[in-house]
Formats: structure tokens, sequence, C-alpha cells
């Protein structure tokens, strides 16, 4: 038995006590993460941009600040986690093992690498840039729901972790690209 196949059977068996628990950390705090990154791109562009400075002016900051640093980043690793997954689709614990209890519903596509992991990375390491505080803060959240996922029987712990490595890596070369170009500007 792997490191991979003992922590997931170790882990689920305790989550079976923690059902409700489970399932809110396994899903719905990615939609807190969502949340506060959006509050906190709001709150950057009003300071920079201030809506008594114009509504179009802010708007198309928003718009702008929005997509190239949060949403662009975070559809290229979607994608590229989508692709992984097709081109690798390695099974779930809940369907690779009979005694793995799946305590959140899910579909028995493939789990590598966590599609929920490289979004949250990917959005944690792109705040991260601008306001480490928050970003810390937004990591303990991914970090609550990678555990999650893997008591859930969900995913591996090695899912999570090329998912997270993805995020960082995927921002990482994004910026790096960005900033060798004219649209460097867009970053700051």
């Amino acid at each position: 038995m792997s490191i991979d196949t003992s922590l997931v059977d170790t882990l689920n068996r305790w989550g079976e006590g923690y059902g409700s628990l489970v399932r809110v950390f396994s899903n719905d705090l990615v939609y807190a993460v969502i949340l506060l990154a959006a509050l906190w791109l709001l709150l950057m562009i009003l300071k920079a941009h201030p809506i008594h400075e114009g509504w179009k002016n802010f708007v198309k900051h928003l718009i702008i600040k929005g997509l190239v640093i949060l949403a662009i980043p975070a559809g290229i690793a979607i994608s590229i986690s989508e692709s992984i997954s097709a081109i690798y689709p390695r099974q779930r614990p809940f369907v690779a093992d009979s005694s793995v209890e799946l305590l959140v519903p899910h579909a028995a596509d493939g789990g590598m690498p966590s599609n929920h992991i490289i979004f949250m990375v990917t959005l944690v390491t792109s705040i991260f840039f601008y306001q480490k505080g928050l970003a810390s803060v937004l990591a303990a959240l991914t970090l609550l729901t990678g555990i999650a996922r893997v008591v859930a029987g969900i995913h591996y712990p090695s899912d999570i972790l090329v998912g997270a490595i993805l995020g960082v890596v995927i921002v990482y070369l994004y910026r790096w690209f960005i900033s060798s170009t004219s649209f460097s500007k867009l970053l700051r």
C-alpha cells in the first residue's frame, strides 16, 4: 500500500464521523476564496480609481485587472488541469478502492490533478504578489480544502500536491510572460 492510499484510508475512516464538516470544507471553501479574492480586487480598484472620479474608469479598471490578475491565470490553470485529467485519467480513491467511502457526492471522473486546488492556488498565488496577508488566509482555506478532499475520498494527497504545484508554477510563468511584454503595466 502506498503512502497515498494509506493516507486516504486513514483520513477517510476518521472523516466518516464528520460528514457535514467534510462537505463544507471540501466543496464550499472554494466559494469563500472566490468571494474574498473578488472583494480584494474590488477594494484594490476602488483605492486606485475611486468611483467619484468616474464610474466608467472604475469599471474599466475592475474588468481589466480582474481579467489580467485573476481570471486569465485561473482559466489557464483549469484548462491545463482538464487536459492532464483527459490524458491521465487517474481513478479517484472511492472508485479505485471499495473500502474508501465517498463522503461527498462526486462523479467518478479523473482526479489528477485536483481542479479545486489548482484553481484556489492560482488565486492565492496571484493575490500573493499584492497582498501577502490575505494570500496567507486564502492559503489556509485552500489547505483545509485539500485535506478535506482527501478525507472525503475524492482525491489522493498527490492529486492535491500536483494541483498546488501547478497552480504556483502557472502563475509565475504567466506573470513572467506578461512582464516581458508590453502588457506588464497591467500587472501593477
